[in-house]
């Protein structure tokens, strides 16, 4: 599936940086720029480089790209790899649908385990990962903090996403993205 091309030891984080404002969203206004930030150590002049790329997926902004705060030019392999992903018209409008659903009320998404595994399962499909029966869930006084639900594709490779009350996170468990193992005592 094309978009797991964006998680291969890659992490990507979805939110609008508003979150938490009490403000009522209005996804169809380009103002509020919904976005995905992908994390990345692509290698640039033949040393990994920790790139972080701003992807707007509800308005015309162009892409973005960092290099320890400052900008620079988008790699070619990776400007290829984010079309190819949303090349396909009716995976990137699913996919944004499925992102800005997900958004539009995140506040209850951690309400109940329950609600989690409602958002788990309409995310993780656009990556075309199986579950794993890994999990870490992180309380405090019995509300949901965090919950996180690992994923395995159909080379063994392991991938996450996990929610908590700031933003959604989707990667590989690997060596340069990584979801640590810290479970509540």
């Amino acid at each position: 599936m094309a978009l797991k091309d964006l998680i291969k030891d890659q992490l990507i984080i979805i939110d609008d940086h508003k979150r938490g404002t009490q403000e009522i969203k209005d996804f169809d206004n380009p103002e509020n720029d919904v976005h995905i930030d992908k994390e990345t150590n692509f290698p640039i002049n033949g040393k990994r480089q920790k790139l972080k790329i701003r992807i707007p997926i509800n308005s015309d902004q162009p892409i973005k790209v960092e290099n320890k705060r400052k900008k620079i030019e988008l790699p070619r392999k990776l400007n290829k790899e984010i079309k190819k992903a949303f090349e396909n018209k009716k995976t990137r409008t699913e996919f944004i649908r499925d992102v800005i659903e997900t958004l539009s009320d995140y506040e209850s998404n951690l309400r109940s385990e329950e609600q989690v595994i409602i958002v788990l399962k309409r995310l993780s499909k656009h990556f075309g990962l199986e579950w794993d029966e890994e999990i870490i869930k992180k309380y405090k006084e019995e509300v949901l903090l965090a919950y996180t639900q690992f994923f395995i594709d159909d080379q063994g490779r392991k991938f996450f996403i996990k929610l908590d009350r700031q933003r959604i996170s989707i990667g590989e468990n690997n060596g340069y993205t990584k979801q640590f193992r810290k479970y509540n005592p």
